[in-house]
């Protein structure tokens, strides 16, 4: 495809041709000049890449792991898209239509598979596919990667997005289905007590789940019961991709014996990181896997042997991708990304937050709405000097960063994050938050409307309630804490927590951190609204504003050390329960600790929703019992959605916004 600059500048130049054409004799020499000057800043804006054949990626973060079964962040989940496939993908950038990839077609009732009471879900698997080993993809191994990564387990992975649907809704780890009084969460060694034959009988269970026919050529999926959003869950994600069954027992990954799998569950990201499985990828995608230094870059290069030989929309690539190596590069400096994107060392513009949108602009030569740039409509170029261009109104609100509360904090081994650990003016104790008065206070004591127009330049959304807009059980009349102060100092003064002498917490004060990872100036600004809040409401209430490494922030999160923390959340499909079981049943519920009894009231509600087909059933659930019991206890402060924005380069081709994708799908861009 040409670049969309090209039919502008080629206006240009004729009509400068035009120009000096239509002039007298004696007056020719001036505006040839002038047109000579103007077409040359045309050329200038439109550069080409001095390698079309590479992209050359900056992040602010590494994966946390390459495993399938536990990487759970977009750092690890943009490789995952490249180098492996699903069985269905998303049409373009639609997050909700669906296409076939490793199965022939998607399933539904119409084409028998789905059955009629919503049970069994059957895919047709492609045949002649190869992984990058030149190994035959099979039936076995589809089922296998389902099985493996369920079994792989742990509250800190993407599986309960399976273990749900297949084992019963409300469940959200196999540890669950071990012990249901007693689950050995994320707990490997007490695991590997439990008798051999229970263990061989649930691991037995879950492959009767996933079947394989090879005559067939099918794979089955048997749900515990019908859930409408099974077929979006398989279409992103790690947790959805299909990997070779012999190369994940060569590589330190469980082989399919069922005498054995306990060993492999809730394996620690340190471990699972030095072995094949968690260091390295090898799928069937348009991406070959090639090195990845931590800390420095990620390298893919082009699987010339691709099977995709008809596209899967119109308009799809098919064969080898056009650029053959990607590198991603950790880049946690704004400014020096700034900088390689003007030499044009990055293809890409990664902005930390909204704050950096005014720098860019100063830099953008040409904009475009998103619904223009689909239609296929040329940029309007309104200054030839300088070097991006923009995309805006990218209004698929698909993301969104808030504060969670963690209610017990992990001490073990010492944590500065609380300061003294105890209640007496320099800490704060390991439950802190575990006080609803202190969680509401927090919530009072920040500026929201300060966030929406100098950080998010007036383009957010304020989220009345946890669903995304569009979602069922979205309200936006529903309650909200806002920035008062005096709200703030009432719900101090009301929390239930004394020190050892008696001394109530709005007398004694407190001090803790706010956490965010660095190159995120989002998240930064997030935390010191923070700590400037809590210092409105009152000097002896001290919020430090500590930055780490993405790795680090990531696993001081999951060992649950943070007393709060400021995290994004990208949908893995677009439904409400993706957010709701997330935050509250499933994985947030145990980054946050949530006391049982809380965590089985939001989890006895989500089920219920999930499973009623009656879509205003469904939503009077959601707005009735949920959302007033997410507002009441306070576990997270909701922030914002704002509309997206692309800074791009002039040679970039094939980039669209698709909300479900961690980054980008490079099959789909070329460069000029």
């Amino acid at each position: 495809m040409r670049s969309k600059w090209y039919v502008l500048f080629s206006a240009l130049v004729v009509l400068a041709t035009l120009l000096v054409a239509c002039q007298p004799a004696a007056e020719e020499a001036a505006p040839a000049a002038e047109a000579v000057e103007e077409a040359a800043d045309a050329e200038a804006f439109w550069r080409t890449s001095a390698d079309p054949t590479t992209w050359v990626e900056t992040s602010i973060g590494d994966p946390e792991t390459l495993d399938t079964s536990r990487d759970y962040e977009t750092g690890g989940g943009e490789i995952l898209a490249n180098v492996y496939d699903t069985l269905v993908f998303m049409e373009k950038d639609q997050a909700s239509t669906f296409v076939p990839m490793l199965a022939t077609e998607v399933p539904s009732l119409e084409n028998g598979g789905i059955s009629e009471d919503g049970m069994t879900v059957t895919f047709k698997i492609r045949e002649g596919v190869k992984f990058h080993d030149g190994s035959d993809m099979t039936v076995d191994d589809v089922a296998f990667s389902f099985v493996r990564r369920i079994l792989a387990g742990s509250t800190v992975s993407p599986q309960w997005m399976l273990v749900e649907p297949l084992m019963g809704a409300g469940l959200v780890d196999i540890a669950e289905v071990v012990d249901p009084a007693n689950p050995p969460y994320d707990d490997q060694a007490t695991l590997k007590t439990y008798d051999a034959a229970t263990l061989a009988t649930v691991c037995e269970l879950v492959q009767s789940k996933v079947v394989a026919d090879a005559a067939a050529g099918t794979v089955t999926f048997n749900l515990s019961q019908p859930w409408a959003p099974f077929i979006a869950t398989l279409a992103n994600g790690g947790w959805a991709v299909v990997e070779s069954k012999a190369w994940v027992g060569a590589n330190g990954g469980w082989d399919g014996d069922c005498a054995t799998w306990q060993n492999y569950y809730a394996v620690p990201t340190e471990e699972l990181n030095q072995l094949g499985i968690g260091n390295s990828a090898m799928g069937t995608g348009p991406y070959v896997f090639d090195h990845w230094t931590p800390g420095e870059e990620i390298v893919l290069t082009a699987n010339e042997n691709y099977w995709m030989t008809e596209p899967m929309w119109e308009g799809a690539p098919t064969g080898a991708a056009a650029i053959k190596t990607v590198v991603i590069k950790q880049v946690g400096e704004f400014s020096t990304r700034l900088a390689m994107a003007q030499a044009g060392d990055a293809d890409n513009i990664l902005a930390g937050s909204t704050e950096d949108w005014p720098i860019l602009d100063e830099m953008v030569g040409g904009e475009i709405t998103y619904a223009e740039y689909m239609a296929g409509e040329p940029v309007v170029i309104t200054d030839p000097t300088k070097p991006f261009y923009k995309v805006t109104d990218i209004t698929f609100a698909n993301t969104r960063t808030d504060i969670g509360f963690n209610f017990n904090v992990n001490v073990e081994g010492g944590n500065s994050f609380i300061g003294s650990g105890v209640l007496d003016g320099d800490g704060i104790p390991a439950d802190f938050f575990s006080d609803v008065h202190v969680r509401r206070a927090f919530s009072y004591c920040f500026d929201y409307d300060t966030l929406a127009t100098e950080v998010m330049q007036g383009e957010a959304n304020r989220a009345p309630v946890l669903m995304l807009p569009g979602m069922i059980g979205y309200d936006e009349e529903a309650e909200q804490y806002t920035y008062d102060i005096d709200k703030c100092v009432e719900e101090l003064q009301a929390s239930e927590w004394v020190s050892e002498d008696g001394t109530q917490l709005y007398d004694l004060g407190f001090r803790m951190s706010a956490v965010y990872n660095v190159g995120n100036t989002l998240r930064q600004t997030i935390a010191e609204l923070v700590q400037a809040g809590m210092q409105e409401a009152g000097p002896q209430f001290v919020v430090e504003v500590v930055g780490l490494p993405w790795p680090t922030f990531l696993a001081n999160i999951n060992a649950k050390k943070i007393p709060i923390f400021i995290i994004g959340w990208l949908s893995d499909y677009f439904d409400t329960h993706n957010w709701t079981s997330t935050f509250t049943s499933a994985y947030y519920s145990f980054k946050q600790n949530f006391p049982d009894e809380l965590r089985a009231q939001f989890t006895e509600i989500n089920s219920r929703a999930v499973q009623e087909n009656d879509p205003a059933e469904r939503e009077k659930i959601y707005k009735e019992e949920f959302n007033t019991l997410y507002h009441e206890t306070a576990p997270a402060m909701l922030l914002f959605t704002t509309k997206g924005r692309h800074y791009a380069q002039p040679w970039e081709n094939g980039w669209y916004a698709n909300p479900i994708y961690s980054n980008k799908w490079y099959y789909s861009l070329s460069k000029d």
